[in-house]
């Protein structure tokens, strides 16, 4: 049996930190030891809070809803200094860089209200084409005698170098093979920067959508640059989203909310199915994603029985493209596991839901949940 009201606990903390953390960022020491003693709780009610509802149904919206876009703003922010911050140093230093956001702050999916953020810092001179170019007069020579792989590398290097000095209080791990962490000191929020170099398509040649355009990441260890499509993932899952009323972006926070609140042991496995693994398998549910917004609840049906038909069907699940078409969801042997477990917690979430909208019936009833109104 689940416990929702520990999961509503949870919930709460993930978006809007704990109790005694908003109380500190909110007011001076002595107030706050005082207020703490007290029992007081100054953060904000979120409207899935004060439903006439079951806790699970509670829960539930709760961790589709987007988390407070005050928040997610100060992530952005936080991304934006960091990366104007490095960019100006670069460039001071004969680098000629841009900065993209990426990842899940940057389609609202992302379930925490102290989101780390992902900052690219992409080389714009001179940059990769895809051969054979369309037009042979739209490029200018390159200037730069360094190889693009080499400039990626000095981007790199130098980043590792100005970010301490930039930001000395904070804790810079360099680390990473793909990205340079930073947090702590003066940063509201963790943020890793991710050096990369334009790779211009042919479709993006033709269209001038940056969505159309690629990026390759500069690998550290292996010194190479692997190709990436994050403009497109976020084209993609923005527009179906769009055209679903906001639904798809709904289960895929329900989907990592239900990770973040796994056990340990079981949530070291589902890991293996990453944030972009999830958005795509949300993805490909379709018109199963086609419900009005006061029958989200809806989602949990629609879901279950998604994850239901992948985890069964071999033929089915092994022919997914991720959103881009880069490559195929379930290309790691490791994720069809991770998908029986996320499968099996999903089908728990929905028992538990009809149990509590249905105490006294012995068998579950899909309808039940499918036909619910929230309000």
């Amino acid at each position: 049996m689940i416990d929702f009201e520990k999961r509503l606990k949870s919930l709460k903390e993930r978006r809007q930190g704990t109790r005694e953390r908003a109380i500190y960022e909110s007011m001076e020491y002595f107030s706050a030891n005082n207020a703490i003693q007290r029992g007081v709780d100054v953060r904000k009610p979120e409207s899935f809070e004060s439903l006439n509802e079951v806790a699970g149904v509670k829960y539930t919206i709760g961790a589709m809803a987007a988390v407070e876009p005050a928040s997610t703003k100060v992530s952005i922010s936080e991304g934006n200094r960091v990366a104007d911050s490095l960019i100006n140093s670069l460039q001071n230093s004969g680098e000629s860089v841009t900065k993209r956001l990426q990842g899940s702050v940057a389609l609202d999916i992302h379930i925490r209200g102290h989101s780390d953020v992902d900052m690219l810092i992409i080389v714009t001179n001179p940059v990769n084409i895809e051969l054979p170019e369309v037009n042979p007069n739209g490029y200018s020579p390159a200037t730069d005698p360094r190889s693009l792989i080499d400039i990626a590398k000095d981007v790199r290097s130098k980043s590792e170098r100005i970010l301490p000095v930039n930001f000395p209080k904070a804790e810079v791990d360099s680390t990473g093979n793909k990205s340079i962490a930073l947090e702590g000191g003066s940063l509201k929020r963790k943020v890793d920067i991710v050096p990369a170099i334009w790779f211009d398509t042919i479709k993006y040649q033709r269209s001038g959508q940056e969505s159309d355009r690629g990026i390759k990441i500069y690998h550290k260890s292996d010194h190479e640059l692997h190709l990436n499509y994050p403009f497109t993932h976020i084209k993609m899952i923005n527009d179906r989203d769009l055209f679903y009323a906001g639904n798809l972006k709904s289960v895929i926070r329900l989907l990592k909310n239900m990770i973040a609140d796994m056990p340990d042991y079981k949530k070291r496995t589902v890991k293996n199915l990453s944030s972009y693994d999830l958005a795509a398998i949300a993805f490909h549910m379709n018109t199963d994603l086609n419900v009005p917004s006061y029958m989200k609840l809806a989602l949990v049906e629609k879901t279950r029985a998604h994850l239901a038909l992948l985890n069964s069907v071999k033929t089915y699940r092994d022919t997914l493209d991720v959103p881009d078409g880069s490559r195929k969801i379930f290309n790691e042997e490791n994720k069809t596991e991770a998908l029986e477990i996320l499968t099996n917690e999903i089908s728990a979430l929905a028992k538990a839901i009809y149990e509590e909208l249905r105490p006294f019936s012995t068998s579950y009833d899909a309808d039940v949940i499918l036909n619910k109104s929230v309000f």
